[in-house]
């Protein structure tokens, strides 16, 4: 009986205390873009991730790791880059030339449902109204490659491109 008399008596007298209150741990800080206009967000790393990048790098001898800010680009580089690779070109062959080219490669039957719409990069995109044209135009390529070669010039159409209307 005493000693339960003496364990109510220890738990009465500790007063049980809050637990400490920490500060949230920031996550991300803001860092200037490199060309000195705008920012962005970069999460912050911890030592444990840093210390290990680093192991990895010194076990694969790849030298020091880079920073984050190695890898970042500005837009007009990306979207210079992206335009560059698109084909945005005009298509040098007026419009007659291109359809009396088509209806000699495939035939007035087949030209009349499907159309050479340009011819770019040597990529001839062709218009097509119907599935079944689309079959029999993939079916016949290269026949209408050979015949475009030989009215628009050797070597001008190397592909067709087919699209639905």
């Amino acid at each position: 009986m005493m000693a339960a008399a003496r364990r109510r008596k220890d738990a009465t007298e500790v007063p049980l205390a809050p637990p400490p209150v920490s500060k949230p741990r920031k996550r991300f800080y803001m860092q200037k873009m490199p060309d000195g206009v705008g920012e962005r967000a970069v999460r912050v790393g911890s030592s444990r991730g840093g210390a290990r990048a680093q192991a990895l790098a010194d076990f694969y001898g790849s030298g020091t790791v880079l920073s984050p800010a190695s890898n970042q680009r500005s837009m007009e580089s990306l979207l210079s880059e992206l335009l560059s690779e698109l084909d945005l070109q005009e298509d040098t062959l007026a419009p007659e030339l291109l359809a009396d080219a088509w209806k000699r490669a495939v035939g007035p039957a087949l030209a009349d449902v499907s159309a050479l719409a340009g011819v770019a990069r040597g990529r001839a995109r062709i218009m097509v109204k119907h599935p079944t044209v689309r079959y029999e135009i993939t079916r016949l390529k290269p026949q209408i490659i050979r015949a475009l070669n030989q009215t628009l010039g050797a070597g001008s159409v190397k592909s067709l491109v087919l699209v639905s209307v």
